[in-house]
């Protein structure tokens, strides 16, 4: 019963950081507008919460074996709390990114997390344990963006932050007053691996082209994240781009309170519809496009040669596909209508290809080196976090609207190319783990 009860307080602090996480999502773009940032540095303030997350998620690690999970957890939402405030009352882009350093450091707290839920399973309960973490994010993603654009366009960046500080309140009351130290002598270690040792993984079958799949799909969708909410007031809500000097554009878009509250609505309305296509489309289409397969549906079968995932690869060649063709399509969508359906191709592609690499990857890991391959592919996604929102508005500012969605198709194209031959790989492993037994 106590570890059900941690397992329900993990969740709820999961949830609520990613609820705090995904309101700003789609709603950082216009307040950087708002104080005056180009897309480069829009994107830039997208990128910094990656950064400092992946900075100082070893670093949290290690601090919980030494000191216990529950002071870190505490400590990482005070410091969530103080940077939500922070964002509610910033008034210049300097303070904004202020705001988004402190939430990336304390956003590091995911690592200890996990270290709970490893603390209080069994190892052959571990992989069910984990779920929970993984459902938290999958909720909080969808109802984040959908609450962003309603606070924002009733109040701004002051009643984004103000739910989204009182959301960290809520968690570390939960936290003081409902989760005990799980840690105990023999728990395994919270120390967050890095690229540390990424090189390394690269040589194993399989593992390592899902390690680069991995980091070209992020970066080309974070390039999307990093850099809508700016299209959407350029492209639909303002004069458009002007050209100047040197043959770079700039976008000058000065917006009034209604448009800003404009932009805020369309913005979150369109990532809801993101967040809710992908919940819906992991949690009953790719269960069933795998099954009897292993990994992405989470029961053991038979469905690839040596249940091994035989059919997660074709599946992931497929979302890499309407990936692809959504980034391809969003520049040249006609009106704000008929975004809706070019998002709904990248929530479909996005839902098919994430469990799907991710299970591959779990499946062909070698069995001793399961939280190194791991890691190393979880700093391989946040490693495109960080490049794709800063690329996308660099391309955007020097190139135009259009880039950062050209050049994302692309990048999402060639790796359809590589899942291609992801699937022959797949099935010789396969073959290869029947012959050897």
């Amino acid at each position: 019963m106590a570890r059900e009860a941690s397992l329900r307080v993990v969740f709820g602090i999961a949830v609520l950081d990613l609820i705090g996480f995904g309101i700003l999502i789609p709603q950082l773009g216009v307040y950087g507008v708002r104080f005056g940032a180009s897309p480069f540095a829009v994107g830039l303030l997208v990128a910094v919460y990656s950064l400092m997350q992946l900075v100082a998620a070893p670093v949290m690690g290690r601090l919980s074996d030494r000191f216990g999970r529950r002071p870190v957890l505490l400590v990482s939402q005070v410091g969530s709390l103080a940077g939500y405030v922070l964002f509610a009352f910033a008034h210049t882009l300097p303070l904004l990114f202020l705001s988004r350093v402190i939430d990336g450091v304390s956003g590091g707290n995911v690592s200890t997390a996990q270290a709970v839920v490893a603390d209080i399973t069994k190892p052959h309960e571990r992989a069910k344990g984990m779920g929970v973490i993984g459902a938290a994010f999958g909720l909080g993603f969808v109802l984040g963006p959908a609450l962003g654009g309603v606070l924002g366009a009733w109040g701004g960046n002051l009643a984004i932050g103000l739910f989204a500080a009182g959301l960290s309140a809520l968690n570390l009351f939960n936290t003081w007053f409902f989760l005990p130290e799980t840690r105990k002598p023999g728990s395994p270690s919270a120390t967050a691996r890095t690229l540390k040792g990424s090189l390394g993984v690269l040589t194993l079958p399989v593992v390592g082209r899902c390690v680069v799949l991995v980091l070209l799909y992020t970066v080309a969708f974070a390039q999307m994240e990093g850099t809508f909410s700016v299209y959407l007031l350029t492209r639909f809500l303002s004069s458009g781009p002007v050209p100047l000097e040197g043959g770079w554009l700039v976008h000058a878009v000065h917006p009034d309170a209604a448009i800003l509250k404009e932009a805020s609505l369309r913005s979150g309305a369109l990532f809801a519809v993101v967040g809710v296509l992908s919940a819906l489309v992991q949690g009953g289409l790719v269960r069933r496009l795998v099954a009897p397969g292993h990994g992405a549906s989470g029961q053991p079968a038979s469905g690839g040669p040596g249940g091994r995932g035989g059919r997660e690869a074709p599946v992931a060649v497929v979302g890499f596909g309407l990936t692809a063709a959504g980034l391809a399509l969003l520049p040249v969508a006609p009106s704000y209508g008929w975004l809706f359906p070019v998002m709904g191709l990248l929530a479909v592609g996005s839902a098919l290809v994430t469990p799907c690499l991710s299970a591959l990857v779990s499946l062909h890991a070698p069995s001793e080196r399961q939280g190194a391959v791991l890691g190393a592919y979880q700093a391989s996604g946040s490693l495109g976090r960080i490049i794709g929102p800063a690329l996308g508005g660099l391309l955007f500012t020097r190139l135009g609207p259009t880039a950062p969605y050209g050049t994302g198709a692309v990048l999402v194209a060639l790796g359809g190319l590589l899942a291609l031959s992801l699937v022959t790989q797949v099935r010789m492993s396969g073959a290869g783990a029947e012959q050897s037994s």
